[in-house]
This record gives structure tokens, sequence and C-alpha cells, in this order.
């Protein structure tokens, strides 16, 4: 919904279960249907794919989906953990597509087709998760999609990603199950949970509500971080229950308050410069790369020239050199002062390295 509001041109396609597809129709959240039986052209067609679904079937579609997959064709996802995906998208997407994990942080209890929300991902949290040579034109793809969806972009390494969504996602949701299971538990000597239930504890325990088939994948592939936030939580709750013991809560409270107000969607910053200059550096490392390949080509031709007697210098070579490099700069919309300015440092230092 949000992608069609932003791009109206853009086609957007649907694949899902043969039974979920009247809900999807009824909502028009989608230009096209399939099924994953009929996928195979429509996946060949597209620029952009993105697996919504849970983490353990993410795993297997990415197998499912590599032969319809065309170089060039940017693939994505939604998953909440991010280690066993990537890996698994390492071994399953054929070259020349470029997978880049993502998890957007938002949703809700609800799922299904009638849930949709074209601003759903507004001003929250979307982790790109590129792999060390990931070319960058992929990742500003989806940085692009990111900001069409008007979230904010972060890029994280996945094994960052799935220790600090555990602590902030996972165990929350834990958490909520186990303040619903305790308070049912006392709940059997009174019987007034529903009646006397406030907002806090209904705000704090919402997503009790979501469906274990959706966290099943998520705590079997994140297991090892959910474990040890879970020990985390449990000093921390020790450490509350020694101080209430003690009257001393105060100081760890007050820490927590002052934390706490700070953290608002308010406060979340909407710009991409920490993201975009991640992209800049990807291209200086790529810049640099090639000019040692060819200093390291330049220094051989050295080599040949003083076995041959030949002059370092060949005023005429440069001359078509320059002249070369300003037609290809050109096509890229490259000043012609910027390329004179590159080359001609580029030659001094080529020159004085086969002089040596």
């Amino acid at each position: 919904m949000a992608l069609k509001r932003k791009r109206p041109g853009w086609r957007v396609v649907g694949i899902d279960r043969a039974t979920y597809l009247p809900a999807i129709r009824d909502v028009s959240v989608v230009d096209e249907l399939a099924t994953l039986d009929t996928m195979g052209p429509l996946l060949e067609k597209s620029s952009i794919v993105i697996l919504a679904t849970p983490v353990e079937v993410i795993l297997d579609q990415l197998e499912m989906i590599a032969p319809f997959l065309s170089p060039g064709t940017v693939v994505s996802d939604v998953g909440s953990t991010k280690t066993q995906i990537m890996e698994r998208a390492r071994e399953t997407i054929p070259d020349g597509v470029h997978f880049i994990g993502g998890h957007p942080i938002a949703g809700s209890e609800r799922s299904g087709a009638s849930a949709s929300d074209p601003l759903l991902f507004k001003e929250r949290p979307y982790v790109l998760c590129p792999y060390p040579d990931t070319p960058p034109d992929a990742l500003l793809t989806l940085l692009d999609v990111v900001d069409d969806l008007l979230a904010v972009p972060v890029t994280l390494d996945p094994e960052e990603h799935d220790r600090v969504i555990a602590t902030i996602s996972h165990v929350p949701q834990l958490l909520a199950i186990g303040l619903v299971h305790a308070a049912l538990t006392d709940d059997a000597t009174h019987g007034l949970l529903e009646l006397l239930a406030g907002k806090g504890f209904l705000d704090l325990t919402r997503v009790a509500a979501s469906d274990f088939a959706v966290w099943r994948g998520i705590l079997e592939t994140n297991r090892d971080s959910i474990l040890g936030a879970l020990e985390r939580l449990e000093e921390s709750l020790g450490l509350i229950r020694e101080k209430m013991k003690s009257g001393e809560l105060e100081a760890v409270w007050e820490s927590a308050n002052k934390k706490r107000r700070k953290m608002s969607l308010e406060s979340l910053s909407r710009q991409r410069k920490p993201d975009l200059r991640r992209l800049v550096d990807r291209w200086d490392e790529q810049i640099l790369r090639a000019l040692g390949n060819r200093l390291r080509v330049v220094e051989k031709i050295g080599a040949l020239k003083k076995d041959r007697k030949d002059s370092v210098y060949d005023p005429e070579r440069e001359r078509q050199l320059l002249s070369e490099r300003r037609k290809w700069a050109g096509s890229l919309a490259i000043p012609d002062g910027l390329v004179d300015e590159l080359f001609s440092v580029i030659m001094k230092h080529s020159k004085q390295l086969q002089s040596s």
C-alpha cells in the first residue's frame, strides 16, 4: 500500500497461498496476485523481491525462488532474525542477484491482509543488513524503498542485529507472555483480571496476543541471543527485588526513567546521512582497489619498458588516454575538469613508479 501510494508507476505483485488471495484482493494491496505454483514468470520480471513470511518459511523460500531470479534483482526479507537467513541466502541465491537482509521494526499483534496499513512503517527504524561485498547500487535501491515507506534506515551486521533485537523485541514478547501467565495464575484465586486490568497492563502485554506461529521461527533462529538477554533480564529483576527489600530502588528507577523519557518516535532522526556515508565508504574502497590494481599493472609495464630501453614518458599515449577518459566520464556525468585533475595525478605517480 505504501509503495503504491509513493510509486504509482510501479507494479506490485503479491504471491501467497491460494486461500489468502481473496482477502488480499479485497483490500487492493497489489496489482496482480499469484500462488507459489505460478510465481515463476512474475519473479523473473521483478527487480525487487521481498519475502514477508515467518522466519522459518523465509529459509525455505530462498531456495524456492532462486531458480526464477534474474541477474540484477535485489532480494530482501522482513524477518526478525538475520544471521541464519543471510547464511542461507549466501548459499542459495545465484550470482548476480543481490540479497540484503531487512527488518522493519514495526507491526502489531494483528496479521493478514485486513491489518494492512500504509503508514505502518512511518518514522520507524528499518534495519538493512548488507554483506561486505554488496554492490552499493543494490543497497541504494533498498534505501530508496525504505524512504518510500517513510521509515528510518539503519544498516547493521546480522549478528549485531540479532543480539540487539533479542533484548528490545524478542524478550519483551516473552515478558508479555510471562506477565499474562502470572496474572492468569493469580486470577485463579480472585477472578478479577478482566475487570481490573488497566491500560498500563494492557499496553505492556499487547504483544502477548501475537500468534505463536509467527514467533516459532524467531525463537528457534535466535535462541542463543534470546537466552543471553533473558539472563540479563533475570539479573535486573533480581537487582530490583533486592533494592525493593532494602528500600534503595529509587536510583535504579531514576536511571531507567531518564533514559526512557529520552526515547520517543519524535527523537528518531529521519536523516540518511550515516547510511549514505557508508555507501560513500564502499565506493571509495572500490576506487582504491581499482587504483591499486592499476598501479600493479603500471609497474609491470614499467618493467617491460626498462627491458626494451623504452622511454617512461609517452606524450601521445597520455593524450589518447585523457581523451578516452573524458568520453567515458561524459557518459557518467562526471565533469571534464575532475577527470583531468584526477588522471594528471594518477599519471604523475605512475611515471614515478615506472622510473623507480
